[in-house]
């Protein structure tokens, strides 16, 4: 009897041959796990610069189209119109270096300054706060161990410069020696100007990047595919765009109004404060929280007054914030659920750490969003409703499992 080697067997034989290379790389990969490591660590900074430069340009289009938008009288004919992105580009830059230098300039020196103070002045301010709960302590005849332990606690300006000194002793072995901190600060700042020269030509020439992008996808997977990820694409865009952008505006603002409410009011530390809170701000739904918790803190060394009275403040600014200014900015940017936004927090922030914090949301937003869509598209193809209120079971209304308006079984 003649064999015959059917395309069947080919795609089983091939199925096994990839499956058998799949182990054997995985093996070695776990074998291999500091090498692998290494090497990709070579690989992440050899591509930093371009890596920046991606973000730079991302970051900066929104300004970029704005800045493109407002310079139409440049768009009549084709040169005009490259014209108009080069100043456009320029206009973004400019404005961005001014932004930051303003900041570094102005802004961060005072910041410094509270934090030097607070740092000298902590002997005091904690004597203060130990008088004032010793105090409450004999009036109320309240005692503990913990309180007691609290009260005996004493730090001095000596011991505080000792425990920065062993620290700084204990820290300076680490570092190899100036030179390669020199080196060091030497290559993030040619990183940052590559990454600028990057993100330049970039936004210059996005709309041809994209469309390469797209060839290529269009020209190695089906049509039905390739549109997808590019739908898949431009969505995730717009979620990302539209939260990151709005949010940072946002946090900026309540930066700003926090300034001038504690001015006004005549807190303490009031620059440094406006800074935590509006830089915490950045992170959805616990960024009120991570700001509140060390200003309250910073102002209960100071005076307890003023620390219950910040708390009250910043209280109403984010509820002001949570319910006038963010919809107002962000709307409804992501489309998720409070439940599913802490979900996403907590993951991002346990993989990425505070980065991932701030783009878990947008990114499990867009999960959401297609997940959604798939199971949607699936139920409609069973003739079955898609509204998720069509499976809810409400005691007293609807109390057993039927489906509302679902083809029957």
């Amino acid at each position: 009897m003649k064999f015959e080697w059917t395309a069947s067997m080919t795609k089983r034989a091939l199925v096994f041959i990839v499956s058998g290379m799949g182990i054997l790389l995985g093996a070695f990969a776990l074998l291999n796990i500091e090498k692998i490591g290494a090497l990709w660590g070579s690989i992440t900074d050899i591509l930093r610069p371009f890596t920046l430069g991606v973000v730079f340009a991302y970051l900066l289009n929104g300004p970029l189209m704005f800045f493109e938008k407002n310079l139409g009288f440049l768009e009549k004919d084709k040169p005009r119109r490259g014209l108009r992105r080069v100043l456009s580009i320029i206009i973004t830059w400019i404005a961005t270096i001014v932004v930051l230098g303003t900041f570094f300039y102005i802004i961060m020196p005072d910041v410094v300054e509270s934090v030097n103070t607070l740092i000298n002045n902590i002997p005091y301010y904690l004597a203060s706060l130990q008088n004032l709960v010793a105090g409450l302590c004999q009036k109320y005849g309240f005692s503990a161990p913990f309180i007691d332990a609290f009260l005996e606690f004493r730090i001095t300006s000596e011991v505080a410069m000792n425990l920065l000194k062993d620290y700084g002793e204990n820290l300076l072995p680490q570092l190899a020696n100036i030179a390669n901190i020199g080196v060091q600060i030497g290559g993030i700042i040619f990183d940052v100007i590559i990454a600028i020269i990057i993100s330049i030509y970039m936004m210059f020439s996005k709309e041809t990047l994209i469309a390469q992008l797209k060839k290529g996808l269009y020209a190695n997977l089906k049509y039905e595919t390739a549109s997808k990820l590019v739908r898949i694409a431009r969505e995730s865009h717009r979620i990302f765009s539209g939260f990151i952008n709005g949010k940072l505006l946002d946090s900026l603002i309540i930066g700003i109004l926090c300034f001038i409410g504690m001015s006004i009011i005549g807190f303490d530390f009031t620059l440094l404060i406006s800074f935590i809170v509006g830089c915490t701000n950045v992170i959805p739904f616990f960024g009120p929280f991570f700001g509140a918790i060390p200003s309250v803190l910073i102002l209960l060394m100071v005076d307890p007054m003023q620390a219950l009275w910040l708390a009250i403040f910043i209280l109403v600014l984010q509820q002001l914030d949570g319910n006038v200014i963010g919809p107002k900015i962000l709307g409804d940017s992501t489309g998720l659920p409070a439940l599913w936004v802490m979900f996403a927090i907590l993951v991002g922030g346990g993989l990425f750490g505070v980065l991932g914090m701030f783009v878990g949301v947008p990114a499990f937003a867009v999960i959401y969003e297609f997940t959604k869509e798939y199971l949607e598209k699936r139920l409609k193809e069973k003739k079955l409703p898609e509204k998720t209120e069509s499976y809810k079971v409400i005691k007293g209304v609807k109390e057993k499992d039927e489906i509302e308006g679902g083809a029957e079984q």
